[in-house]
């Protein structure tokens, strides 16, 4: 049966028979795959055979019979439940292109109520309902005839010892390599589904539950791990992690306050000066740049926003710092680096600690009103409590918006919140610093009730190929997608021509990428997690020089881009890189995901296994990568990766950085 669903599995999400070559690697997965399916069975199964041996010994025909009709039920939850899981896991992959994995606590971590309304709304959960009550009742009948008609029919209580001890010991003997998995020095683990160049391969043959488990131990393992040491630092000497993140000699780092070797200063600018521009910092749900590619007359998912796309300043070799929304917030607000692994910060301890780091304190240091605005409940992941924490003078959510503002399951539509920022902007006259998120783009992908597509989404013969999963799910995502460029576009188009058009700066990027839609292979690792950095600058304060957007780029150096394009003079701490200056040409991104990039070279880094995977751009194909040999350059972004997420747990733990 475990067998059954990765057949279905596999030809349900590879996209096309063409996206499973090689073939001898498929195969290859499916051998590999029914290892970890008898591992799994193994496990189940242990008990049972201990107390089979047992029951067998004690020569008891009356217990033995007790044992084995109790089976049934054993039997029925276990496998049941396995099943069952494997149904999740079928689902959990629609969503986020992979097995069940630490985001599994999401749920209970995120708007739980929003979350299952999502659920009942995109998916036929009467039916699901019945198909998992059907599995239960499917498993105790064959349990239930297999025990009861078959094992106690065979029982034989006059068997000679020494045939007892052989099978005895044969059983448990089998039972113990399957669920080992391997006959080698380690056990069968999840890094063992690493046989392909194909990343999708990698995916049949590793099932649900193994990296469910691996989820659960890297979650109770949380609170104990030494991010410092496991990076191969100590916390009595972090002076070497900061010159290995600045790529200087140690002897130029403070050792007793090695953080002050990340404070800059923005360059004196009289515009700026008469200026103080407001900045408005969007990060929109969903907004991946990998769909952008596929915009056309005929697919038009861009809408009005492609028109400011092109006028402005976009970087579109740019990494999310998670591929989950709150993940990649913390890292673009904190301005150091996201734990890979960890709880989201503002769930955590380190929720109810002020920094002096974070993003909002430069403006707030400088006089501007500072507020956090999210489309849905403010008190979503604890951000009531956080959000002030970090810098935030107000934290607005719908709940402080107009009663008349249309809403989905998740917040107010897209244009309502766009609408609140330029009527927050006319509140007095302070400076603002407004940090946004949307939420429209999200399932189960709803649209306002008078809203009309204003262009097609046809779909070309091409994207229909490219597509994986339900279609019905995919025009409806496509269609969020335009709705959500198109009302960013109106709203820029509104800025523009409004009296901030030459006082405000807009930065707008996604949390991660879309979902749902495609499989990616792994040398379109960049275009599985991209999403763009947009940034739009008055005339009257842009730089005579024109910017590279050929340079990478992350979530942590977007703060720091604009903290250069809207202070004059200002001292800030960040982690990040100014995209617009010099410095740029040779910035190393990177997220906690163990993506690291730079213009030349790519490294898919492993945390959890400490083992890294070289490769370079493909020149006939730039947006994909392809292996290489390790170089000099990739030494040293491993180094920056590493001594990035030290430094990041030593200023959230380093009373230094707290303000008291």
């Amino acid at each position: 049966m475990m067998t059954v669903y990765r057949v279905i599995f596999t030809f349900y999400y590879s996209g096309g028979v063409a996206n499973l070559m090689p073939y001898g690697d498929l195969l290859q997965a499916f051998i590999l795959g029914v290892r970890y399916d008898a591992a799994v069975l193994a496990y189940i199964n242990s008990l049972m055979t201990l107390l089979f041996v047992i029951f067998w010994f004690i020569n008891s025909q009356k217990l033995f019979i007790k044992f084995v009709k109790s089976l049934k039920y054993y039997y029925t939850v276990f496998f049941g439940l396995i099943l069952s899981l494997l149904c999740v896991d079928f689902g959990f992959y629609s969503y986020f292109q992979n097995h069940m994995n630490i985001l599994m606590f999401g749920v209970f971590e995120d708007d739980t109520k929003a979350l299952f309304s999502t659920i009942v709304e995109n998916y036929p959960v009467f039916w699901a309902a019945v198909g998992f009550i059907s599995i239960f009742v499917v498993i105790y009948l064959l349990t239930k005839y297999f025990a009861e008609r078959k094992i106690i029919g065979y029982y034989l209580n006059k068997t000679k010892i020494y045939i007892k001890i052989i099978v005895s010991v044969c059983l448990i003997a089998v039972n113990f390599i399957l669920a080992r998995g391997s006959f080698g020095l380690f056990p069968l683990g999840v890094d063992n589904a690493e046989i392909s160049t194909n990343a999708f391969i990698n995916k049949v043959a590793i099932n649900g539950i193994y990296t469910l488990q691996a989820a659960i131990e890297a979650r109770s393992k949380e609170k104990d791990r030494d991010y410092i040491g496991q990076m191969g630092y100590s916390k009595n000497n972090m002076a070497q992690a900061f010159a290995d993140f600045l790529n200087v000699d140690v002897s130029k780092i403070d050792k007793a306050e090695p953080e002050k070797s990340l404070w800059k200063k923005t360059k004196y600018n009289k515009a700026l000066e008469e200026t103080k521009p407001n900045v408005i910092f969007i990060v929109m749900e969903s907004l991946g740049t990998d769909l952008m590619h596929y915009n056309s007359p005929t697919f038009n998912v861009l809408g009005e926003f492609k028109k400011h796309l092109d006028e402005d300043i976009v970087f579109y070799k740019f990494l999310p710092s998670n591929m989950g929304t709150i993940g990649s917030l913390e890292s673009s607000i904190t301005n150091i680096a996201r734990l890979p692994l960890s709880q989201f910060l503002c769930q955590s301890k380190y929720a109810y600690n002020k920094y002096f780091y974070t993003g909002p304190m430069p403006y707030k240091r400088s006089g501007y009103e500072t507020a956090f605005m999210y489309g849905g409940n403010s008190g979503w992941r604890n951000c009531t409590s956080y959000m002030p924490n970090v810098g935030f003078d107000k934290v607005i959510g719908e709940g402080s918006m107009p009663k008349e503002y249309e809403r989905n399951q998740w917040g107010v539509f897209d244009e309502y919140l766009f609408d609140y920022i330029l009527k927050f902007l006319d509140e007095n006259d302070n400076r603002k610093f407004i940090y946004v998120m949307t939420t429209t783009n999200h399932p189960p992908y709803s649209l306002p009730s008078g809203y009309q597509k204003p262009y097609p989404l046809e779909i070309s013969e091409q994207l229909d190929k490219d597509i994986t999963g339900d279609r019905k799910l995919s025009n409806m995502r496509f269609a969020t997608y335009q709705y959500s460029c198109q009302k960013v576009g109106e709203f820029l188009t509104k800025l523009k021509n409004s009296k901030y058009g030459d006082n405000t700066i807009v930065a707008i990027t996604g949390d991660h990428n879309f979902w749902i839609t495609f499989t990616y292979s792994l040398e379109r690792k960049l275009d599985e997690m991209s999403v763009p950095f947009y940034l739009y600058v008055p005339k009257k304060l842009r730089a005579n020089k024109k910017p590279d957007t050929s340079v990478v780029g992350s979530h942590t150096d977007i703060l720091p881009t604009l903290y250069n394009v809207s202070l004059s003079n200002t001292p800030y701490w960040a982690t990040g890189t100014d995209l617009l200056s010099d410095e740029a040409e040779k910035n190393i991104a990177s997220n906690c995901l163990g993506s690291i990039m730079t213009k030349d070279n790519f490294v898919i880094y492993d945390f959890a296994s400490n083992k890294e995977k070289y490769y370079k751009w493909n020149k006939e194909k730039p947006r994909e990568i392809v292996p290489a040999q390790e170089n000099a350059e990739h030494k040293n972004m491993v180094k920056h990766y590493k001594s990035s997420v030290a430094i990041a747990y030593y200023m959230l733990t380093n009373e230094r950085g707290m303000i008291k």
